[in-house]
């Protein structure tokens, strides 16, 4: 006799738990991977905002070009962590789950970026003000280098066949959210509060919000749990090889050559990023026909647009593939990154027209970069490989930026050399997945 219950089973297998839970465990998910990459990059784009302060306050007065190099020579020493963060947390993801790690990536991450709001200025204990900030920039880069790639692979496991880059464009919008809230928080608190109180203390109140956004962030993730994908991996291992294996260990012995060029190959995602992030809010403060005001107001549009344009690329790079995407991304980067710049030097309507179009190449090209992060490296040691890669091409590529950039503006008198260094940089990108790119995917 045929019932309803007859005609429906409950589902008894793995695959079919997960699809029945599927649209509750990604949104869970995340959200928790998002909640440690949010605190990130919200102080990367404070970092970037308040960089003239820092340059101020905790550098000695006199010479205000050589403060904000040191204070962007701490941006990009703070860089050298990650590729050890990696080692260490990339181990602890790979060997023992995704949550484990992601849970103490995100305690160094705000801890860190909290400190630094605490630290005296430079006018209060002289040196230890600069070697203090690098103190904890160093420590937040050793936690944001397992934080990225560990929460990149964990969203990419838990998403859904052909929807995976939907789910990690879901995690890189909520992350430059985080970047667009630092941004829209300083230029609130910078146009709200007297130049004076700003100066002396509003600044540091968007360093110290870290710790709350880290509280909750740390609540959530200990309540997920890893994919089914890893943990199939897990009962597959013995203990005895489980204790003996290094993830980064096989990852530099079986793919070091993939691992060196996917280096080369995040170059271009390593540059823009940083660029976008960090060293635009300086250069449109450099222009004299903006405002303070609309400085920021500018710097803020670039991070709403990113955000915007990563959630409508997303799905093309799903029905695209990851080797199409990418070279469509990096042509666009290519082609907007020139007039982006020279648009930003001019009057306020253009400044805004540049900003956009920088925040839309950044937008563009992050699916594409960090989807590669995990869908070319295998389950077994991909937060090791893709992270490893990742902060190496960071470290080497991203911290680096701002310095590349104010060095060659200077040396040439335009912005359109450190553009020309973005144009190059993208198509060395396309060159390697057109080639090489040809072996890591199928599309």
């Amino acid at each position: 006799m045929d019932t309803d219950a007859s005609k429906k089973p409950a589902p008894h297998s793995a695959e079919e738990l997960s699809a029945t839970n599927s649209a509750k465990d990604s949104r869970r998910t995340i959200v928790a991977a998002s909640a440690g990459n949010f605190a990130e990059w919200y102080d990367w784009g404070v970092y970037g905002v308040v960089a003239t302060m820092i340059a101020q306050r905790f550098f000695p007065a006199g010479n205000s070009a050589l403060a904000l190099v040191g204070a962007y020579a701490i941006f990009a020493i703070a860089y050298l962590t990650r590729p050890f963060g990696t080692v260490l947390f990339g181990h602890i993801a790979d060997s023992f789950g995704r949550t484990k790690a992601l849970s103490l990536t995100i305690v160094l991450t705000c801890g860190a970026t909290a400190l630094i709001g605490f630290i005296p200025t430079y006018a209060s204990i002289g040196v230890a003000a600069p070697l203090l900030l690098l103190l904890c920039r160093l420590i937040q880069s050793l936690g944001t280098g397992g934080e990225h790639a560990t929460a990149i692979a964990f969203v990419y496991e838990h998403g859904p066949r052909g929807g995976k880059a939907k789910a990690v464009g879901m995690l890189s919008a909520l992350t430059l959210a985080g970047l667009l809230s630092g941004t829209l928080l300083a230029t609130g608190l910078s146009a709200v509060l007297p130049a004076d109180a700003w100066s002396s203390w509003g600044w540091r109140m968007l360093f110290w919000l870290s710790l709350p956004m880290g509280l909750i962030g740390l609540y959530v993730r200990r309540n997920t749990q890893d994919s089914e994908e890893f943990r199939q991996l897990q009962r597959s291992r013995s203990e005895k090889a489980t204790l003996r294996t290094s993830p980064v260990l096989e990852a530099i012995r079986t793919s070091w050559r993939k691992i060196l060029l996917f280096v080369a190959f995040l170059g271009t995602w390593s540059i823009v990023s940083a660029i976008v992030t960090s060293y635009l809010a300086t250069f449109l403060k450099q222009n004299h026909a903006l405002s303070q005001a609309q400085a920021y107001a500018a710097n803020t549009t670039s991070s709403a647009t990113a955000v915007v344009f990563v959630l409508l690329f997303a799905p093309f790079v799903d029905r695209l593939g990851l080797r199409r995407a990418t070279v469509v991304a990096c042509l666009f980067v290519a082609a907007a990154v020139v007039p982006g710049f020279l648009l930003a030097g001019t009057n306020p309507a253009g400044a805004f027209l540049g900003a956009v179009l920088l925040g839309a190449a950044k937008g563009i090209l992050a699916v594409p970069s960090l989807l590669a992060v995990s869908q070319i490296f295998p389950a077994r040691f991909r937060v090791s490989a893709g992270g490893l890669s990742y902060n190496v091409a960071a470290s080497g590529l991203g911290g680096t930026a701002p310095i590349v950039a104010i060095a060659l503006n200077e040396t040439f008198g335009s912005s359109l050399a450190f553009a020309s260094y973005i144009v190059l940089a993208a198509l060395v990108t396309v060159v390697i997945m057109l080639t090489a790119g040809r072996r890591w995917t199928a599309a």
